[in-house]
């Protein structure tokens, strides 16, 4: 019912794809009549996979609700982006309708929003490689981004920067070593025969 009055709405459900979620939502015992499902905007399906020895979690898609077919009366949906397990990669289909009904409600250009898009990547990256996950943490940061957004990325790239220069330093010491310091020391338990 939030969702139908135009409040942003988050749930969690168990189904394997787009299509069973919604024939779950509109079967026994919840029964929601499908011109309702017009307000579901988007659908992420979640999976948990191996990755070589590890336990992982994965967005397996992204599915827009685009409309209802006038003649079929189906549910015509959009996949966004792809999650291929072989190669633990992301792709995009080229085409969101959401991203683009939202670039056209803010008055963006294409290449605007794709700026917008790359910021908010090098914003979660930068998450990721400092090991930013706590809800909280993660919340500051959003919360920071909406207000003053110009602030937030002279913070990350003064940190990647900062990482950058701390990488070349380490790479420069090595080589300016000499050789018999780069070599490896033979363990004490292990012999040469001379």
């Amino acid at each position: 019912q939030a969702m139908a009055t135009g409040h942003t709405t988050y749930s969690t459900f168990h189904a394997d794809s787009a299509q069973s979620l919604i024939h779950r939502l509109e079967g026994k015992p919840i029964e929601i009549p499908r011109v309702m499902l017009q307000s579901l905007d988007i659908v992420t399906i979640q999976v948990q996979a191996e990755l070589g020895d590890k336990r992982v979690r994965r967005v397996k898609q992204i599915v827009e609700i685009v409309d209802i077919d006038p003649m079929t009366k189906e549910i015509l949906t959009n996949e966004v982006f792809r999650w291929d397990p072989v190669q633990d990669q992301f792709y995009f289909s080229g085409k969101s309708y959401i991203m683009e009904r939202i670039r056209t409600q803010h008055g963006q250009s294409k290449e605007e929003m794709l700026d917008e898009l790359s910021r908010r990547v090098e914003i979660l990256e930068w998450m990721q490689e400092n090991n930013i996950r706590a809800f909280k943490d993660v919340a500051r940061i959003v919360s920071s981004y909406i207000d003053t957004p110009d602030d937030v990325m002279e913070k990350v790239r003064k940190s990647n920067k900062t990482k950058q220069k701390e990488q070349e330093i380490k790479a420069e010491n090595t080589l300016e070593k000499k050789p018999d310091d780069v070599l490896l020391k033979t363990p004490s338990n292990i012999t040469i025969n001379k």
